[in-house]
């Protein structure tokens, strides 16, 4: 998955919104869009101005927020470009992924968050751990947001890639991951107050903990 340059991001909002449908009760609205060269029904694509030239993306999304399992948000190599993002898929959001990286070699991934364009990808090789980034674009207003609906990847019980099928699908899976992942990230922040006022108090640990295994944030 390569990142594409910022120059050319350089999107007319206005058309955009006017082009597609949001939903705008979501406080946090997560989209990616495909880009297609193919002749579809105008009601089944945007097109957007980019770098001086129009692209077509499909207005139906590969995967949305309803596909996130967890995430581990971390500084856009630039400053100015806000946060970014990398999104473990539960498995329908992998196998979207997985499909689409495959089948559409060379094309553009668009990210979209409450529908405004904050990054895009050139699909340039196979992507089967259903690990997408988002490098940069996201405001700090969106990390907060995301913290209040999934878990961080590292609090998470499994994130080995051996492991992927184990991660949580289903809105209750989801729901008790989270909610064992923020007790963890609790605790251990606890335990990290208690060290400075030179008290000792062991964090807890989970036996299925698994370490991210080939995980690595930019800029670690």
């Amino acid at each position: 998955m390569q990142r594409l340059p910022r120059a050319i991001l350089m999107l007319a909002l206005p058309a955009l919104l006017a082009s597609c449908d949001v939903l705008r009760e979501n406080k946090l609205l997560i989209t990616t869009h495909l880009q297609t060269v193919q002749i579809e029904h105008p009601r089944e694509i945007m097109k957007l101005p980019i770098g001086g030239q129009e692209m077509t993306f499909k207005k139906s999304p590969e995967f949305s927020q309803r596909s996130i399992s967890a995430f581990e948000p971390f500084q856009a190599e630039n400053p100015d470009e806000g946060y970014g993002a990398l999104l473990q898929l539960d498995t329908k959001g992998r196998d979207a992924l997985m499909v689409a990286s495959r089948t559409y070699r060379g094309m553009i991934l668009l990210t979209m968050v409450n529908a405004t364009p904050v990054d895009m990808v050139e699909l340039d090789q196979p992507i089967d751990d259903g690990r997408f980034t988002i490098w940069r674009g996201l405001t700090k207003k969106t990390i907060d947001e995301m913290d209040k609906f999934y878990p961080r990847l590292k609090y998470m019980k499994s994130s080995s890639r051996l492991m992927d099928d184990m991660m949580p699908s289903t809105d209750a899976e989801k729901m008790n991951s989270r909610r064992e992942a923020k007790a963890l990230e609790a605790a251990e922040k606890a335990a990290e107050r208690d060290k400075e006022r030179g008290k000792v108090r062991p964090v807890p640990q989970r036996k299925d903990i698994i370490p991210l295994e080939g995980y690595k944030l930019p800029g670690t």
